[in-house]
């Protein structure tokens, strides 16, 4: 930490000029940053010295763990050496929700400038992890900009996008703009929602104003949910949208992949979790999207008196992740961890125990590596101690893609990395991990690069 603290005095003139970056001012725009359609303009050194800055205050507990030393010797370097500054900008879009009605969403569009000419450049679609508060979004980064550490995954984006990349990050159904419910790791509704912000990025970069024109090529990455969603998003652009866009290459990283078999062995365990809100993050998103069908999920059917009335509310956007776990009986001081299925009914426990089920159907629905045989290169990258989300997911997808055929597109590493102790007992290999295993995917993403 002293030798990230220490870039600051070797950038010091940097917090000047990103202190009126951040007022909003940019060559595009003299609209303030949170308005539709204005651009922010940044220096990326500018960029780098602002996150040092944000370091010194507390960060949030709902978003403690990303390892923030490992980013300065990866995606900190390179904002160091970038090639480009960037021009970062809200993109609302038309899609559909996963109940089926039109919905506006929004994201987040990071652009790479250089003076006066339009560098050719590849699209990357980065997937975020797993969030319920609506603060988190990407695009509300735009209006948090003095907290750079607020945003772990837009920092590693304006990264990438200051090598001369076009980054752009949907916020979900039900964050950003949107509210309502989301349909969390719902393959088939987040896969929709991630091409229509690539049409909606394409067209926004094909416009006579952007900074730089697409060369074609076509990326995606994600971690965590996010590397869920960038496998879903893949399959659906390969098998539904061939003929409009061609993937150079897919970097789903620690998805959870499995769930009907490694994820609900994660509900059914009898051991406790650090993160047990994304139990009822499942249930709720699945009675939103399934209601029509069933009323399997209903907090009723699925989660016990006490928190069936007072759980599911929650994911309404407006509360981190750590409120919901409190919710659910689990205490960060002192430190007193639930195990998640605890806090389900009995009746929906056998329903999970039970491999051919209705809610295992479901689940097996959303299966990400089901349905198809991959013919884009793509490469996981998984720690091996992964608590939260475990290797196997990976491991039965990357076994699934090869007895399909498939194995000289795809990829699986085990990710070894040390990760350092800590004195906080809800610290977890899932996160401490997230930099390293990202600069990974990306890295093995410019093998492709034109």
């Amino acid at each position: 930490m002293n030798r990230f603290r220490g870039m600051i005095r070797r950038i010091s003139t940097g917090i000047v000029v990103v202190s009126l970056l951040l007022s909003g001012c940019g060559s595009n725009s003299g609209t303030s940053s949170n308005q539709q359609g204005s651009v922010v303009n940044l220096d990326p050194v500018a960029l780098l010295a602002s996150i040092n800055s944000s370091l010194l205050n507390p960060l949030p507990r709902s978003i403690g763990g990303w390892e923030w030393q490992r980013f300065a010797t990866a995606f900190g370097t390179i904002l160091t050496t970038s090639t480009y500054s960037i021009s970062l900008q809200k993109v609302s879009y038309q899609s559909t929700g996963a109940d089926g009605t039109p919905r506006t969403l929004s994201g987040l569009l990071i652009l790479p400038r250089s003076g006066s000419t339009r560098p050719a450049v590849p699209i990357l679609m980065f997937q975020h992890g797993t969030e319920p508060y609506r603060q988190f979004s990407p695009s509300r980064y735009l209006e948090n900009q003095l907290r750079p550490t607020d945003y772990p995954e837009v920092m590693v984006a304006a990264a990438i996008a200051s090598t001369g990349y076009a980054v752009a990050l949907t916020d979900y159904e039900g964050l950003g703009d949107s509210t309502g419910p989301q349909p969390y790791v719902h393959g088939a509704s987040l896969a929709r929602q991630v091409v229509d912000m690539l049409r909606a990025s394409r067209s926004i970069i094909a416009g006579s104003t952007s900074p730089c024109t697409w060369n074609n090529q076509l990326f995606l990455m994600g971690y965590s949910e996010g590397g869920y969603v960038t496998m879903a998003a893949t399959r659906e652009l390969q098998l539904n949208h061939a003929a409009e866009f061609t993937v150079t290459a897919s970097a789903p990283l620690s998805g959870p992949h499995d769930l009907s078999g490694v994820m609900r062995g994660v509900m059914l365990a009898d051991t406790t979790s650090k993160a047990p809100y994304f139990l009822p993050f499942v249930l709720n998103s699945y009675n939103y999207v399934y209601s029509g069908q069933t009323t399997l999920f209903a907090p009723p059917s699925t989660m016990l008196p006490a928190f069936a009335s007072t759980v599911p509310p929650l994911f309404d956007g407006n509360s981190p992740s750590d409120k919901i776990s409190e919710a659910m009986g689990m205490s960060f001081s002192p430190t007193v961890l639930i195990v998640p299925k605890s806090t389900l009914t009995s009746q929906f426990l056998g329903q999970l125990a039970d491999g051919t089920s209705q809610a295992v159907t479901f689940l097996r629905e959303n299966d990400s590596y089901r349905g198809w045989t991959p013919s884009v290169p793509i490469r996981m990258v998984h720690h091996v101690n992964d608590e939260l989300v475990p290797f196997a997911n990976s491991q039965v997808a990357f076994d699934s893609f090869s007895t399909a055929g498939a194995k000289r597109y795809v990829s699986l590493v085990r990710e070894t990395i040390t990760i350092p102790v800590s004195t906080d007992p809800v610290m977890t290999t899932h996160l401490s991990a997230a930099f390293p295993i990202l600069f990974n995917g990306w890295q093995w993403l410019e093998t492709f690069r034109k």
